[in-house]
């Protein structure tokens, strides 16, 4: 009972966002957004450290402050974004997504063992769903589930108002090979650090992050194509880009493969997030879990 009240808050709570003209939320989500980054110092501090690891060499620290507040502006914008969704009709979508390259998307769907589309926290990422809907394929996306339960309610509602069957993490394998090998576009997300036994460590950025390994060993079970797509903020529009496959690296060695597929899944990730690097999720660690390295050899009788 408790949650339920707490849901219907919650979505009156984005239904009255929703109504607020676009102008006006742009702007106060820019006003918040810096409010957040004055006051949240531990994000503030992943945000800068993250983007010095990353574009330290091409920024100076004046501009990387400068990007980092825009980025915290973008994510708050994500929320106004959340409410005016809510209110969004699928007649209305082609009004407000564009659609860069499905031609990809078709081709690689043309193979008959359906599309894995690779995605990233890039642009406002749960409007996704809106520009999915917009292709006509049947879709699912992997997701995980919120701790707090009325929250968890709201988004996934939002998520598969417009065809979209979300699936959760645990669990997911054998629904998995069943959706593809049915034709599905099945969309999942890989650019968040994983615990060391969960992923493989590539290069991200120039940097070792770890990678979860399970969207190669997936393609590499079910051969399934792989389409890197995002979704990118342009003015009041959101542009859903489909690149080109990338192609299965499958030798032999199996370890090798796993590794060399997610570093290929993971480039294509940090080549969109250099062309819009103020839209990514920079407040998130992803260079948390660090390699494994031998301890240095001490010498006899040294303590």
């Amino acid at each position: 009972m408790k949650d339920e009240i707490l849901y219907q808050i919650l979505r009156v709570i984005f239904l009255l966002i929703g109504l607020i003209p676009k102008k006006v939320s742009r702007f106060m989500a820019d006003v918040l957004g810096l409010l957040w980054y004055d006051l949240d110092a531990r994000h503030r501090t992943i945000a800068l450290n993250n983007l010095e690891k990353a574009l330290g060499n091409e920024m100076n620290k004046r501009e990387l402050k400068m990007l980092s507040k825009r980025i915290f502006k973008n994510i708050t914008l994500i929320v106004f974004e959340l409410g005016w969704a809510m209110h969004l009709k699928r007649k209305d979508l082609p009004r407000h997504f564009s659609l860069k390259g499905v031609a990809n998307l078709h081709k690689a769907h043309a193979k008959g063992r359906g599309v894995l589309v690779l995605l990233c926290h890039i642009g406002n990422w749960e409007l996704l769903v809106g520009g999915i809907a917009l292709t006509g394929f049947n879709s699912s996306a992997l997701y995980r589930k919120l701790d707090f339960l009325p929250l968890e309610r709201l988004i996934r509602e939002l998520r598969e108002k417009h065809g979209t069957r979300m699936i959760p993490l645990r669990g997911a394998s054998r629904k998995l090979d069943a959706l593809l090998a049915s034709g599905e576009v099945v969309g999942t997300l890989l650019d968040q650090n994983v615990d060391w036994y969960k992923g493989v460590f590539v290069e991200f950025f120039g940097r070792p992050a770890c990678t979860n390994r399970g969207v190669a060993e997936l393609v590499m079970r079910t051969r399934t194509p792989v389409v890197p797509t995002f979704i990118v903020r342009k003015g009041d529009r959101h542009v859903m880009e489909f690149h080109p496959e990338i192609p299965l690296m499958d030798t032999a060695d199996r370890i090798n493969d796993i590794e060399v597929n997610t570093q290929n899944y993971v480039c294509a990730i940090e080549t969109m997030v250099r062309r819009h690097p103020e839209q990514w999720f920079w407040v998130h660690n992803r260079w948390k879990t660090k390699p494994y390295s031998l301890l240095p050899k001490r010498a006899i009788g040294e303590e």
